[in-house]
């Protein structure tokens, strides 16, 4: 198994905290938000790490040195991570984990998400709608959409990691293969959307049970320091 780490952005709504390091690499705790990321795959039996840089590559190349992989997307200034996880399409060849630079998770998700063997597994919550995090509409063993789903229609929000078997992968990059001429400007789960919209199984795990956090703003950034030791209880 593979894991896959989108880490091409700018993180523009951090600033001033990103305009002198990437998001991921802001600290919680004792540690930044990627080391912790990559020590929960490396602690879940996930040893190929690949990490999509763009924006201050640099600095996480050489946080990280030779204990993950790299892939440069040049084109992070004008796109979102539709094309950032396109440009790496060859990777997607067995079955993959592929997460959001910015997500603070319970390790019991990984876990669990590892465990589970459908073709596409989106990880999402039902405890509540957020409206600054992608939201989804359900039935009870299937995705009815992600992404385009208004808030009344919504049953919770897909966190940002996601599970994707070979066979899962395969229709991943085929439906972006017909996206990737225009939406600049989404992320890859408008793909997703898609092949739940043709009717093909897009399955899902709920994390109501478990802590996590996508650290997009400075408040959602001081919560999670103010409430890391709740991620290892």
């Amino acid at each position: 198994m593979k894991g896959i780490i989108l880490a091409a952005g700018k993180g523009t709504r951090l600033y001033p905290l990103t305009l002198e390091k990437p998001k991921g690499l802001l600290q919680i705790g004792d540690e930044t938000i990627l080391d912790r990321l990559v020590s929960q795959f490396h602690e879940c039996g996930i040893k190929d790490i690949l990490i999509v840089v763009g924006y201050q590559k640099e600095i996480i190349m050489q946080h990280f040195g030779n204990s993950v992989r790299y892939s440069d997307y040049a084109n992070f200034e004008n796109t979102n991570n539709l094309h950032t996880l396109w440009s790496i399409r060859e990777e997607l060849n067995e079955d993959v984990l592929i997460s959001f630079a910015d997500l603070v998770l319970h390790k019991s998700i990984i876990k669990n998400l590892i465990d589970i063997n459908y073709d596409i597994s989106m990880v999402i919550d039902t405890s509540q709608v957020l409206e600054s995090t992608m939201r989804v509409s359900i039935t009870s063993d299937r995705i009815k959409n992600i992404t385009t789903t208004s808030i009344k229609d919504a049953d919770g929000n897909f966190i940002g990691i996601a599970k994707m078997n070979k066979n899962g992968c395969e229709l991943l990059v085929k439906e972006m293969s017909s996206l990737i001429d225009g939406h600049y400007q989404d992320y890859y789960t408008i793909a997703v959307d898609n092949i739940a919209r043709k009717g093909r199984q897009v399955n899902y795990f709920d994390v109501k049970n478990f802590l996590w956090r996508e650290i997009d703003t400075k408040t959602e950034y001081d919560e999670v320091k103010s409430i890391y030791d709740k991620f290892e209880s």
